[in-house]
């Protein structure tokens, strides 16, 4: 890892992901895809959570959201073979991406969201047979995987509801706790911490959002829910990738969560973008 310019740091050097990483395998396996992005390979399971996989056309670093990338990008869109599930936590872009999205619907996976994320989904040409919306606290079972969603607090709106349109509501929002027959993976989503973040426990596995935006955890939070999960391995993400030092959303320090997380030499994972994690449950 290498700081930037002011003081944001990059995240390390990205490995790329190939099509052997899409098949058959016998354990579950990880991969942070830059960004808030994953891809998670349980036993043949294919999930993808939140990907952001395309550039922008003739550009070698500015991606479809219009970011300056700090690191490639470890698979494109259009690359990635097939997929059983693909799950969107909230409708930001640096989430949803409008052309990633498309271009994902040829490798089969369903779509899954929040009400106002698959309308978005529609908009962009999902089609109907291939997307499906939940609530907080409802599952869906794909092969030996359990996915369930969990309860997020990211209204970012209200710095200015005017400027940014009405703040997200309660089921605008989610996490995914994903229970795998390797042991339990929780995406906690974009979120402020709430009271019942502290009261989860059984997880094996942690991706912890690292950012220092004030409608996220915040590193202060991070650190105090990763020690409250003591036994869980942790990888960090929403830092590294998006060139913005002034950009609180894009910057995160996971020195700083180091120092401070209890056990860190031995849980806590700073993964390039496409390095593979296998799970141990």
């Amino acid at each position: 890892m290498t700081q930037g310019n002011g003081s944001q740091f990059i995240a390390p050097a990205t490995k790329p992901i190939t099509a052997e990483d899409f098949a058959g395998t016998d354990n579950t396996s990880i991969w942070w895809l830059s960004g808030a992005g994953f891809l998670i390979n349980s036993r043949g399971t294919l999930i993808m959570i939140d990907p952001v996989l395309t550039m922008k056309p003739g550009s070698p670093d500015i991606c479809e959201i219009g970011h300056r990338m700090l690191v490639p990008l470890p698979i494109v869109a259009t690359e990635v073979p097939r997929l059983d599930t693909i799950l969107y936590s909230h409708l930001d872009d640096d989430h949803l991406a409008p052309v990633t999205a498309p271009a994902l619907i040829r490798t089969g996976g369903l779509f899954a969201g929040p009400v106002v994320v698959v309308r978005e989904l529609a908009n962009l040409g999902i089609p109907a047979e291939q997307y499906r919306s939940f609530r907080i606290n409802e599952t869906l079972r794909i092969g030996e995987v359990e996915i369930s969603f969990t309860r997020v607090d990211h209204s970012w709106q209200n710095l200015d509801p005017e400027k940014y349109g009405p703040p997200y509501g309660p089921e605008d929002c989610y996490g995914f706790l994903i229970k795998t027959p390797d042991g339990t993976i929780w995406y906690t989503g974009d979120s402020r911490l709430l009271p019942e973040h502290l009261e989860m426990s059984g997880v094996d596995l942690l991706l912890l959002d690292i950012s220092n935006d004030p409608y996220h955890f915040g590193i202060e939070n991070a650190v105090k829910l990763a020690n409250t999960l003591a036994s869980a391995d942790i990888i960090a993400h929403h830092y590294g990738t998006y060139d913005g030092s002034d950009v609180l959303a894009f910057n995160g320090n996971p020195d700083e969560l180091a120092s401070a997380i209890d056990g860190s030499e031995s849980r806590f994972h700073v993964l390039a973008p496409g390095e593979r994690y296998v799970l141990k449950g």
